[in-house]
């Protein structure tokens, strides 16, 4: 399957990897992965009736050793959009308290986190939007011995750019 397309939509990719106990999202997050040169792999995917998890990564890296990620996280629940970020917030600063964290609102009830961890040598770019079966995430790590500038400032346009539109696959 060719990921590098004008639309990528994730959610559906894993939900076809995922078993059959696993609820299908409402919702599917869309991904313009065509503005960015690298073509992204899967290379993990999890999920049960609380949550999924799809992690992708640059052509020739793994899952245990990689430069960059794309990560979709699907956290079926019904706290608030505020409340879900809080306690993401507290579970990342318990695991590496010095992380900087900044926090943006953004229009159509989403959020947007970056945030850079010595500890785990990461910067990352997440947004999260709040659906009515939970919280969907969309997620771009870089280690921080590889970062470039201009790569994380397509990245951020990118996850600015993420949508959800209502899942295909849903019956």
């Amino acid at each position: 399957m060719k990921l590098k397309q004008s639309l990528f939509i994730i959610s559906c990719i894993a939900t076809s990897c995922l078993a059959a106990n696993v609820p299908t999202p409402e919702m599917a997050i869309t991904l313009p992965t065509t503005k960015d040169s690298l073509t992204w792999v899967p290379k993990y995917a999890d999920g049960n009736e609380s949550g999924i998890i799809f992690e992708l990564v640059p052509k020739g890296q793994t899952i245990e050793k990689w430069s960059e990620m794309v990560a979709q996280q699907i956290t079926f629940s019904k706290d608030s959009l505020t409340t879900h970020v809080s306690k993401w917030k507290a579970m990342l600063k318990k695991s590496d308290p010095n992380v900087q964290i900044k926090k943006e609102t953004k229009k159509g009830n989403s959020i947007l986190i970056i945030y850079r961890s010595k500890a785990f040598n990461e910067f990352g770019v997440r947004k999260f939007i709040h659906a009515k079966d939970g919280v969907y995430a969309i997620a771009y790590h870089v280690r921080l011995d590889t970062l470039k500038k201009e790569r994380v400032k397509k990245w951020i346009k990118l996850i600015n750019e993420v949508n959800l539109i209502p899942n295909p696959k849903k019956k």
